[in-house]
């Protein structure tokens, strides 16, 4: 009888090998849905770790860290589970501050949390909660860009309505110094010595990136990168403090050239990523168990 058990599971192992993609680089199986996640999980975590993560909250995941074996189902592009899960997950989470992969990571620990307390998970309606919010802080940012094409100040500064209306607020800005170094670039590096600095000003200050009519003055006039604006008007107020004319017709799409730094040499074609494995993950490659896992904000791990 052992014997044909022994041979069972040999067969079972022998066919997971042959699926494609059925394990990672470390030799952990790759679900193909949550309810094999969900098998994994109760193989890896200990008694203790199930015991902690069974009494978390939803609103502990984004704290939650330590709990490898999903970063292992999540580590390649080409990953089954990645594709399956890929499928629940809005592409414009970014716009309410969270990564696709923390969404992955969120769908995948309510799942396993509700399967440890024998309650029901709808991966479709829980994604589609999820996604709702992402969509609705969408919507939020779009109607408050549109108010603020309208606006002539956005968070108690004022927004140009062309480029000349810029010149007058730069004349009451800026220092003489600064004036004069706008007036005579450095022959090196030219206006580009600007571009994180002022340029950054103006393209945050000013909006060119979250929108206002200082924005859309510039679409008007088919200049659409907020580089481009910044870099137009350094460029149009270094000629008007140069006592040139500023003629709008002339304006074109050319972002202020940068500086050219020194690059770092390429990293060799292959990097021995052990190298960077922290001592947790380390332990964690060779005894294939999790014992416990952090799952409190960060202050609450400061010295005082």
């Amino acid at each position: 009888m052992r014997i044909f058990a022994t041979f069972v599971l040999l067969l079972l192992l022998i066919g997971a090998w042959g699926q494609p993609g059925a394990f990672n680089m470390h030799g952990f199986y790759i679900p193909q849905n949550l309810d094999e996640a969900n098998e994994q999980l109760d193989k890896t975590l200990t008694a203790k770790a199930r015991a902690k993560f069974k009494v978390l909250h939803e609103s502990d995941f984004e704290n939650v860290s330590g709990i490898f074996i999903v970063g292992e189902w999540d580590d390649d592009e080409s990953s089954r589970f990645l594709k399956f899960i890929n499928q629940y997950v809005n592409p414009k989470q970014e716009t309410w501050g969270y990564l696709d992969w923390q969404v992955r990571y969120h769908l995948v620990y309510l799942s396993y949390l509700r399967h440890l307390n024998n309650q029901p998970f709808d991966l479709a309606k829980e994604a589609d909660r999820i996604n709702a919010k992402a969509d609705s802080v969408t919507h939020a940012d779009e109607r408050r860009r549109q108010q603020n094409f309208l606006l002539d100040s956005i968070n108690g500064v004022y927004i140009p309505k062309n480029l000349k209306d810029s010149f007058v607020r730069l004349d009451k800005m800026l220092s003489d110094t600064l004036k004069q170094k706008l007036r005579n670039p450095d022959p090196n590096y030219g206006l580009a010595e600007f571009h994180f600095s002022l340029g950054l000003w103006m393209r945050n200050g000013w909006q060119l990136w979250g929108g206002s009519r200082m924005q859309q003055y510039f679409l008007r006039l088919g200049v659409h990168h907020p580089d481009d604006m910044s870099g137009i008007i350094l460029r149009s107020y270094s000629d008007y403090l140069n006592g040139k004319e500023v003629d709008e017709k002339s304006i074109k799409p050319q972002t202020a050239e940068e500086p050219e730094f020194k690059v770092a040499p390429p990293l060799p074609a292959v990097v021995d990523r052990k190298k960077y494995y922290t001592k947790e993950y380390r332990r964690f490659l060779r005894r294939r168990k999790i014992n416990d896992f952090a799952s409190l904000p960060p202050e609450a791990y400061a010295e005082y």
